[in-house]
């Protein structure tokens, strides 16, 4: 409930309220005039009492009456002049207008909308065009739920969402007409409705099948972008939706109720997740441009406790890995040792380092959690585009108040840290760009590519790498994702496995389920164990790299099980399709240390 709704709904009781007072004055008017003189009243008052009381009311009313009618005008004249122009505009409100108002949406659907093609521009790959089907055209969407969250839907009863509103047909002029040039046009007038432009995305609609095959029965997100342009390759979300049953009542009603699914959000873009071991990469880029890459740190079985802390960091099961360095530390993804590196590297250099990779730095982890969608994040020069594409900021906390165990937590992507999967691609694509660059999204064909920022000098990505050609070598992700691959294809990645605290859902009804606490407020239960989200982020081929990404797998355990063979399967999947140009690799010997992480 927002506040225009509160504003008109305020009004309309003053209004109900001066209704019933002004009948109310007229009724004791009424009254009083008929009914004889009160005897313990003044002789000057006895006849006069009655229209001199209903006066003084009717001058309050009118006061108020008028008070009434001025609030109202000046909400006209904020809505009609400050939200949709021609003084200002709300964006949020001209989107939901757009995709809701039924006058609108009749003008729209009176019209056609433009094909949606693939990186190929081929009708028979289309993910979205018209058919002809017992004598109607019908919008058709091919890929179905492997690419709702792209296309979207549009409908006259349910209004419109993602890029099928940047194919609407642009509203045309509207001019008065006498009755002749009325005639003289019906006569000559062109029968075919007003078409939208069509658009050719840089998605592969072979690849974008295959990711949401791999996500099948699944909670998550893949995102397969090219590292030098910006483009996105892939962008998968799961579960989805079918939009050719919107319109159906009782589909839109289970969609909209189904809070633990959730198959209308799209978890690629406006879902935060911790991002677990896969940040390290972030803070790996930051020790080394901070030349700090030479340190060593002791990970021990008790943990590491940060100073003015009692609290210690642990790496998984206990595990203690001596006294190591950078290398080995990213290999086998060491908690103790990229905590004491980001702390070594210390709060507000760690909070530049996030921002070069496209993050939102904020002061609180309260602020971080109001950061907003994203404007301009694509490389686009279509506004509507740009506004129904926005992702969710994701985000870094470097105040102040950021003690060295919160510190310690962020540099291995828990805590306060929150990304989105198309950011964690984006930060595979920095250490995969020959430049160092995060490259500004790019989803329509054919543009010219844009850097974001510069996340890390050259020198620092080639470093980069060699680290995450490591771990697929002989670290995390040298089992699945590495026997996947071997001999056909030289990869470089990154594994996470995030532990993050979840309200404890009621199967009946699918809503988190309430507590009542000793001050009688109510407060949401939370999960006695933690949900553990699967990642693995990296690029290919490690010579000249063509593909990164990124994939989450919610309460998918380890990332080296569960996410490392999804991106195995679509890295071949790629090749398969052109999208990959692989040198002949060499043979490289292999001492897997079957990590997990």
């Amino acid at each position: 409930m927002n506040f225009p709704f509160i504003a008109t709904l305020l009004l309309l009781i003053g209004l109900l309220g001066l209704i019933f007072s002004l009948f109310l004055s007229a009724w004791r008017y009424r009254a009083r005039s008929a009914a004889q003189p009160d005897p313990n009243l003044p002789p000057n008052l006895q006849e006069d009492f009655g229209p001199r009381l209903t006066s003084a009311r009717l001058r309050w009313v009118r006061w108020a009456f008028a008070l009434a009618v001025l609030t109202a005008l000046g909400f006209h004249f904020y809505w009609g002049l400050f939200v949709t122009g021609p003084i200002g505009e709300d964006p949020v409100f001209a989107g939901i207008k757009n995709r809701r108002d039924q006058r609108n949406r009749r003008e729209v659907e009176s019209t056609l909308r433009g094909w949606i093609y693939d990186r190929h521009h081929d009708t028979k790959r289309a993910l979205a065009r018209y058919r002809y089907l017992n004598g109607e055209i019908k919008r058709d969407y091919p890929l179905g739920a492997a690419a709702s969250h792209i296309v979207g839907f549009a409908t006259l009863v349910r209004g419109e969402d993602g890029l099928e509103r940047a194919v609407a047909a642009p509203p045309q002029p509207k001019e008065e007409k006498s009755l002749w040039q009325k005639i003289t046009q019906f006569r000559n007038e062109d029968p075919r409705p007003p078409v939208g432009q069509d658009l050719v995305l840089t998605i592969d609609a072979d690849l974008q099948r295959a990711a949401a095959d791999q996500l099948q029965n699944k909670r998550g997100a893949i995102v397969m972008l090219n590292p030098q342009t910006g483009e996105i390759l892939a962008l998968a979300s799961a579960p989805g939706f079918d939009a050719d049953d919107i319109n159906n009542d009782a589909t839109w009603a289970k969609l909209q109720l189904d809070v633990m699914r959730k198959p209308m959000l799209n978890r690629a873009m406006n879902e935060y997740y911790l991002p677990g071991s896969t940040f390290k990469t972030v803070t790996a880029a930051a020790g080394i441009e901070a030349r700090l890459d030479d340190r060593k740190f002791t990970c021990r079985g008790e943990g590491w406790t940060a100073p003015g802390s009692g609290r210690p960091i642990r790496d998984d099961e206990g595990e203690s890995h001596g006294t190591i360095g950078l290398l080995e530390a990213y290999t086998v993804s060491c908690n103790q040792y990229f905590a004491q590196l980001g702390v070594e590297i210390e709060r507000q250099r760690m909070g530049e380092a996030a921002a070069r990779f496209g993050l939102q730095v904020f002061p609180t982890g309260l602020a971080s959690l109001r950061a907003g969608n994203a404007p301009n994040f694509w490389n686009t020069e279509n506004p509507v585009l740009s506004a129904v594409m926005s992702p969710r900021y994701s985000t870094f906390v470097a105040g102040n108040g950021v003690t060295k165990y919160d510190l310690g937590l962020e540099s291995i992507g828990q805590g306060y840290v929150q990304l989105t999967a198309i950011q964690m691609a984006m930060v595979a694509g920095a250490a995969a760009n020959n430049n160092g660059n995060v490259m500004k999204p790019m989803i329509e064909m054919g543009r010219q590519p844009v850097a974001m920022s510069q996340a890390m000098s050259p020198q620092t990505a080639a470093k980069m790498r060699t680290l995450m050609a490591s771990v697929v070598q002989r670290g995390t992700a040298a089992g699945a994702f590495g026997g996947l691959i071997r001999g056909k294809i030289n990869a470089g990645g990154k594994t996470g496995t995030a532990q993050r605290t979840v309200p404890e859902i009621d199967p009946q009804t699918g809503r988190a389920k309430t507590y009542i606490d000793r001050a009688g407020k109510t407060r949401v239960k939370m999960a006695e164990k933690p949900r553990i989200d699967s990642w693995f982020i990296g690029f290919a081929p490690v010579e000249n790299p063509q593909i990164a990404w990124a994939v989450v797998v919610e309460e998918g355990g380890y990332g080296s099980r569960t996410s490392a063979p999804i991106a195995g399967n679509l890295l071949l999947k790629a090749k398969d399709f052109g999208l990959l140009t692989v040198p002949q690799p060499q043979a490289t010997p292999v001492a897997s240390q079957n990590r997990r992480r």
